[in-house]
């Protein structure tokens, strides 16, 4: 995308904008409207230094919910959170291998050298610095079933950084990003849409090589909740957990159900009956999971 607006807006101004238009990433003028608001936001250079000075001298309180958006990373300051409009808007900071943070944590941790996909639609927008370096790739997301090790067709599409004034559209389950460590200190800003349904969605790292997904991300607290309500034992945790296997409307739910099943079986015997049950619950994803867990479970009996 290329910049259409020479003139600045604040962020309460790109804010109010698109709460009143919202944000759909599946219309193209609203779209394009979301895009010109965060360039106009981009053409101030001075409010990010300002938010981050007040944030630091104690002018500004930190954004209601700024800790809602999973995956932000540790690098990212919420500017506007979830709330009006289906969007936030954040800052991401991209340290280069001069800065401290970096020595310290290592690459991985600032986000660099693993190719992920995305939950949702992003625009990301060069803000400052040369940026960081990415390769960007697509899949078709009707061909792909989720599971870990699955073999993926990952189609080159650009190089280069994301340097000041350059917005991409990073589209959900479907764009794959590799990012490499800037020259120097950078900064984008990101407009994501949100949506409740998102919550139960997936994203996947790559090994793009290779061409096949390494693991599998965004498990979020209902999953957790569920697998320990199974291991404290109970019949109803264990229905509940059944049900969930075999029609909830999220498949990484019902794969997370069949788990927590499988994991409090008494021995290999019934662990192969669980995956049986899984193999048959109607979730491809499930069902890919489910006949290597059986295959696994047969090597080790006859091992």
């Amino acid at each position: 995308m290329t910049r259409r607006d020479p003139t600045a807006a604040s962020l309460a101004e790109c804010a109010e904008a698109l709460a009143v238009w919202g944000f759909d990433p599946e219309d193209d003028i609203n779209l394009s409207h979301a895009a010109n608001w965060l360039q106009r936001l981009g053409n101030d250079r001075q409010f990010l230094g300002d938010v981050l000075v007040d944030l630091l001298a104690g002018l500004a309180p930190v954004p209601a919910d700024a800790e809602g958006l999973v995956g932000a990373g540790p690098q990212a300051v919420m500017l506007v959170p979830p709330g009006r409009g289906d969007f936030s808007i954040r800052a991401r900071i991209w340290p280069s291998p001069r800065e401290a943070a970096y020595r310290a944590s290592g690459p991985a941790a600032c986000g660099y050298g693993e190719a992920q996909d995305f939950a949702s639609d992003v625009l990301s927008l060069g803000y400052f610095g040369p940026g960081y370096l990415g390769e960007d790739y697509e899949y078709d997301p009707e061909a792909v079933i989720g599971h870990v090790g699955e073999q993926i067709a990952l189609r080159l599409v650009g190089r280069g950084p994301l340097d000041e004034g350059r917005l991409i559209h990073y589209r959900a389950c479907r764009d794959v990003l590799l990012r490499d460590a800037p020259e120097t200190l950078s900064v984008s800003i990101d407009l994501v849409h949100t949506d409740p349904a998102q919550g139960w969605g997936s994203h996947h790292t790559f090994d793009v090589a290779r061409g096949e997904i390494t693991d599998l991300l965004g498990h979020g607290p209902s999953e957790s909740f569920l697998r320990i309500a199974v291991a404290l034992g109970g019949e109803a945790a264990s229905e509940l957990a059944t049900r969930f296997g075999a029609s909830h409307p999220s498949e990484r739910m019902r794969l997370v159900a069949w788990q927590a099943l499988a994991a409090q079986a008494s021995d290999q015997a019934a662990r192969d009956s669980v995956w049986q049950a899984a193999e048959r619950s109607g979730s491809r994803l499930v069902a890919q999971v489910a006949k290597a867990q059986r295959q696994q479970g047969e090597r080790g009996v006859g091992s």
